[in-house]
């Protein structure tokens, strides 16, 4: 059975950072997302099996609190979590040195469409640049076009770079970058 969530979507959001007390909206905002924007790309059976779980809100926990104000950001309606978003240095040390990484930016399907997403990215790319890197990169699913065609609308590029990952089957990825200097 699927649970219905009736929502006022005129209603305020805003973006502010995310506490440790978050992990576990958090953690679900990811894993409704992944269920609602990824199927027939990511195996059903795999999205499926995704659940809360408390050792993945323990390792966010830990994330948040460790984190430079600003790498990890909710965006709320009251206080209900709808949105939310990761930024840092890269996973891949083979980068040029002073390029940061954007982690993660997920938003509610019902809430997607309404500036959530822009406005996460945004205040995730200042906060690189504030932290003294000149660029950043993200990866995304190959596959899904209207994330792809919304990382392009602000600013990004595709630079060649791809993956997969296994997630009960091949699933492809691309890598995103963008210059974070400000022009005159």
């Amino acid at each position: 059975m699927r649970r219905v969530v009736t929502t006022n979507l005129a209603e305020p959001w805003t973006v502010r950072p995310a506490t440790p007390d978050d992990a576990e909206a958090i953690e679900s905002v990811r894993i409704a997302t992944w269920k609602a924007c990824y199927r027939g790309i990511v195996p059903d059976d795999y999205l499926d099996s995704l659940t809360v779980k408390s050792s993945r809100v323990a390792g966010l926990r830990t994330g948040i609190e460790r984190a430079e104000v600003g790498r990890s950001l909710v965006a709320v309606v009251g206080s209900r979590i709808i949105g939310m978003g990761f930024a840092g240095p890269p996973e891949d040390d083979q980068l040029p040195a002073r390029t940061g990484e954007v982690f993660a930016v997920y938003v509610l399907s019902e809430w997607q469409g309404r500036g959530v997403g822009r406005a996460l990215l945004e205040r995730l790319t200042s906060s690189l640049r504030a932290l003294g890197y000149r660029s950043a990169i993200l990866w995304t699913l190959r596959d899904r076009l209207p994330t792809r065609r919304f990382y392009e609308s602000n600013g990004w590029e595709l630079d060649g770079a791809k993956d997969s990952l296994d997630l009960q089957g091949r699933v492809h990825l691309v890598r995103y970058a963008r210059d974070l200097i400000e022009q005159p």
